[in-house]
C-alpha cells in the first residue's frame, strides 16, 4: 500500500507514518510512506500524477490548507481517496465538496485508522493491477492493462501505452517479475530479446510479428514462435475469447 501524509508539523508527520508502518507489520502487508511538509511541496513534486492508494491532508496548515489543497488535487485527480485530519468538526461539510474519503478527528488512533486501511486495502485488491514507476523524477501510476508493449533500448526500456510512451531505466528482468506479481504469469510474452507483449493487445500471431489492437507490428524471433502462439492461445482460452 502506498500511502502519502500532508501536514506542516514534524511530529504528526512521524507519528502517522509510525502507525502506518506499525499497520503493515501486523497484517503482513507492505506499506511504502512519503510524507511533506507543505501543500506546496506535494504539488511541486507530484505535478499531474497522485500515484496513492491513499492521500492523508491535514486541513490545519499555515500558508495553503488541506481544503484548498484538495480542490487543486481534484483538478488533476479525481479518483485518489482523500482522508482528511483536523482538531476542528466544521470543515466535515466541507469535505463532501472534494469527494473526501473520511474525515477524522485528530488525535489519530489505530481504533480509527486500522480500519480504514483495511477498507481500502480490500478494495485495492478489487481494482485492476498496476505498476508505480519512477518516470523523469516522477512516480507515475500506469494500468498494467493499458500497457500495449516494452521495448528494451540499451540499459533503458520504453513503456508504449494506450495513453502514452513512458522511458525508465531498469532491466527487463526486473520488470517482468513486477508485471507477474501484478497481472500474473501468463498476460505478457516475450517475443523476442527486445520486446515484452500485453497478450490483451495481440490480435494475430504470424511467423515473424504479432500484430497488436492499435496497429502496431511487433517482431517475433524464430526460437520464440512457439512459444508466443501457445501463450496466445492459452490466454484467451482463459478469457473465453476463443473456443
Amino acid at each position: 500500500m502506498y500511502l502519502a501524509y500532508c501536514d506542516d508539523e514534524e511530529a504528526q508527520l512521524a507519528y502517522v507514518k509510525r502507525m502506518a508502518e506499525d499497520w503493515g507489520k501486523k497484517t503482513g502487508k507492505e506499506v511504502r510512506v512519503s510524507l511533506y511538509g507543505s501543500a506546496e511541496e506535494l504539488l511541486f513534486e507530484q505535478g499531474e500524477q497522485y500515484p496513492f492508494d491513499l492521500l492523508i491532508l491535514d486541513i490545519d496548515m499555515r500558508e495553503m490548507d488541506g481544503m484548498t489543497l484538495a480542490r487543486k488535487i481534484r483538478e488533476r485527480d479525481g479518483k485518489v481517496p482523500i482522508l482528511f485530519l483536523t482538531n476542528k468538526r466544521e470543515y466535515v461539510f466541507e469535505g463532501y465538496e472534494v469527494g473526501a474519503l473520511r474525515y477524522l478527528l485528530k488525535p489519530l488512533t489505530e481504533e480509527k485508522f486500522f480500519p480504514l486501511l483495511e477498507k481500502i486495502e480490500k478494495e485495492k485488491q478489487k481494482e485492476q493491477p498496476y505498476l508505480i514507476e519512477m518516470i523523469s523524477g516522477e512516480q507515475v501510476k500506469m494500468d498494467i492493462r493499458d500497457i500495449l508493449y516494452i521495448e528494451v533500448n540499451g540499459h533503458y526500456l520504453k513503456i508504449h501505452t494506450i495513453k502514452g510512451a513512458y522511458e525508465l531505466k531498469k532491466t527487463l528482468t526486473a520488470l517482468q517479475q513486477e508485471i507477474k506479481e501484478a497481472a500474473g504469469e501468463d498476460s505478457f510474452a516475450v517475443t523476442h530479446r527486445s520486446f515484452f507483449v500485453n497478450l490483451l493487445h495481440v490480435e494475430r500471431v504470424l511467423r515473424t510479428e504479432c500484430m497488436l489492437s492499435d496497429g502496431s507490428r511487433i517482431p517475433i524471433s524464430r526460437s520464440a514462435y512457439k512459444q508466443v502462439n501457445e501463450a496466445f492461445i492459452r490466454y484467451y482460452r482463459r478469457k473465453g475469447e476463443v473456443e
